[in-house]
């Protein structure tokens, strides 16, 4: 296998709706939103024979849907960008001619969310981010600090709260993962706890917030920076 060329990592445009009002200058401006984007892949793969083709072939359309982590997701990283990664889906790819040992085609793989993560990192409550503006952490874990009926999570502006019976010393974990949050106290979930108004489904984290906890100290925030 060998890559010839990529595209579609370079600029990609917001999405824009507008609505356009008689008498009114230009248009109005509903709502923006980010795209996803899409890898485009140009390689070449050889063989002596056509069976020892066929072989790399097979391998290529298996590895292709490989599912590296949790969110089923294939892990693409590029050698000029080696910290940053996209979490993708292959979701096309050329009709390969196969009447010779030596093919040239193409194949694309679909990024959801459009941007590329950099390794997990992490702190007791400290968030250092130096590419996105906000992120959604990927894991938030506080210990509680004595027996306690409320535990209250926050970032300055957003707050998580629950309401119920925890004991000192334990922990209480959310995972916030692409489809779904979750939020276990000894391995049982304490969503049906979450007091209302709580922001646990868009809550953010920014360069230089401090997550910190309320009758918890913070043991564990995780998060990727990113890059559009």
């Amino acid at each position: 296998y060998r890559q010839l060329s990529v595209s579609g990592r370079g600029l990609v445009g917001q999405e824009v709706k507008t609505t356009s009002i008689a008498g009114r200058r230009g248009v109005w401006v509903e709502s923006i939103s980010e795209p996803e984007r899409v890898l485009e892949i140009k390689y070449q793969l050889e063989a002596e024979t056509s069976e020892a083709l066929r072989g790399k072939l097979n391998e290529l359309n298996n590895f292709l849907r490989t599912k590296a982590n949790d969110s089923q997701m294939l892990e693409v990283t590029f050698k000029d960008e080696p910290d940053y990664t996209y979490f993708a889906i292959l979701n096309g790819a050329d009709t390969v001619e196969e009447n010779k040992n030596n093919i040239v085609s193409r194949f694309s793989l679909l990024v959801p969310d459009g941007f590329k993560k950099s390794r997990s990192k992490s702190s007791t409550g400290i968030v250092e981010l130096t590419g996105a503006f906000e992120v959604t952490p990927e894991k938030i874990v506080v210990t509680t600090t004595k027996t306690t009926n409320a535990v209250r999570i926050t970032n300055g502006r957003q707050t998580i709260s629950f309401t119920g019976a925890y004991d000192a010393n334990q922990d209480i974990t959310i995972i916030f993962e692409a489809n779904e949050v979750k939020a276990l106290y000894k391995n049982r979930s304490i969503l049906s706890e979450l007091d209302l108004f709580s922001d646990l489904e868009n809550f953010k984290v920014r360069n230089r917030d401090t997550v910190s906890a309320t009758n918890a100290t913070v043991k564990e925030v995780k998060w990727r920076d990113e890059r559009r």
